[in-house]
């Protein structure tokens, strides 16, 4: 009989006696092979809230994971109180509802039209709307989808569009910033003025954009003083008084000897013309523009002296591409009248409702065939 080398039964027994150690270890009552949890008495001992393991944040309370559903319950079935309450109950313990849940505000807002009165799903449509951020907030959106609907010839209720705008909570702002594109920088501008659809609803939605503080002062300014929307004066803030100057432009633009018509020398001045074909170069400097470098802070007033009719309109430096874009200096603008004038040969007033501010240039425009510009003063502070 053949017989096993002493080595080779050592290794079996150490083998056989691991294996049974193991086993009792996994299959005894009340053990593990885990180590053991502190418990929270334990000092020294920090335990850590179970966390997103792909955004690396804290997971969302249940309630923000399941408020979707729950507001889809009370938009089908508004008349069953305890849906509404538990849709309520969800909504105020998220603090910031998911997208999917922002998206059910159109469908509040249209089983809950603003005439009908308060209602639980409008006040349900308020709170939302308070919670939900920018990019998804169902009240910013309804406003912007408003303002583009207009301007495409789609009417808009504006009762609607102002509520939706004064409750629209964080996403105020974005929505504010549609209107200063699409409304107030166009009031601002001389030429193609807004139609009255879209007057009336900047009439109607500016004042809640302003009280935000949401409107740039600038282009408001311009707005008021270029004078199509009247509602818009109530908006500026009274500016304080300073000490103003006669402002002297850096340089001229357009027809040649344009200095002289900035010179304080009311006995020279140069001649204008319109522009047989306008460029659009004319459409910012006119036959003769002032530029101002850097901008004049507050245009507060001006007189001019000319023989024939004409107008000057003042460039206003914009941020966020708002109003018109200068090509040449990868900057935007708008455009106002600031004055208008007759032309008499004597000196002429033009009395500004507000001061213009981070002014560019003054741009001289005839009215019709040539005028004789012999001087023009502008005050202000630089």
């Amino acid at each position: 009989m053949r017989r096993f080398p002493l080595r080779t039964l050592l290794l079996m027994t150490l083998a056989l006696v691991a294996f049974v150690r193991l086993y009792i270890l996994t299959h005894s009552s009340g053990r593990s092979v885990w180590p053991p949890v502190p418990s929270r008495s334990e000092p020294g001992v920090v335990n850590v809230a179970p966390q997103n393991p792909e955004a690396g944040t804290p997971s969302p309370p249940q309630a923000c994971r399941t408020l979707d559903r729950t507001l889809e319950g009370a938009v089908r079935t508004p008349e069953d109180a305890s849906a509404l309450a538990r849709a309520r109950e969800q909504l105020d313990a998220c603090p910031q509802p998911p997208a999917r849940a922002c998206e059910l505000g159109a469908a509040l807002e249209a089983r809950s039209p603003l005439d009908a009165g308060t209602s639980p799903l409008r006040e349900l449509l308020d709170a939302l709307c308070q919670r939900c951020p920018a990019g998804t907030n169902p009240c910013a959106a309804h406003v912007t989808r408003a303002v583009m609907g207009l301007s495409a010839g789609r009417p808009a209720d504006l009762a609607s569009v102002r509520w939706n705008l004064e409750h629209a909570g964080p996403g105020m702002p974005a929505a504010c910033a549609e209107i200063s594109r699409s409304l107030l920088a166009p009031s601002a501008l001389a030429s193609n003025p807004l139609p009255a659809p879209q007057r009336e609803l900047l009439a109607q939605l500016a004042p809640a954009c302003a009280r935000a503080g949401q409107l740039p002062a600038n282009v408001l300014h311009a707005a008021v003083v270029q004078g199509d929307v009247p509602a818009l004066a109530q908006l500026v803030q009274q500016m304080p008084a300073g000490t103003s100057t006669v402002l002297k432009p850096s340089r001229t633009v357009g027809a040649q000897g344009g200095e002289q018509a900035f010179d304080g020398q009311e006995a020279t001045g140069v001649a204008l013309a319109p522009a047989a074909s306008p460029s659009p170069r004319w459409e910012k400097d006119g036959a003769l523009s002032a530029v101002f470098e850097p901008p004049v802070q507050g245009l507060s007033a001006l007189r001019v002296r000319a023989s024939g009719p004409g107008t000057l309109r003042a460039a206003i430096r914009t941020s966020d591409e708002l109003g018109l874009n200068d090509p040449d200096s990868k900057t935007s603008f708008v455009l106002p009248v600031a004055c208008r004038f007759r032309g008499t040969g004597q000196w002429e007033t033009c009395t500004l409702p507000t001061p213009l501010l981070d002014v560019e240039a003054l741009s001289v425009f005839p009215d019709k065939g040539k005028l004789t510009l012999n001087e023009v003063e502008a005050r202000g502070t630089r």
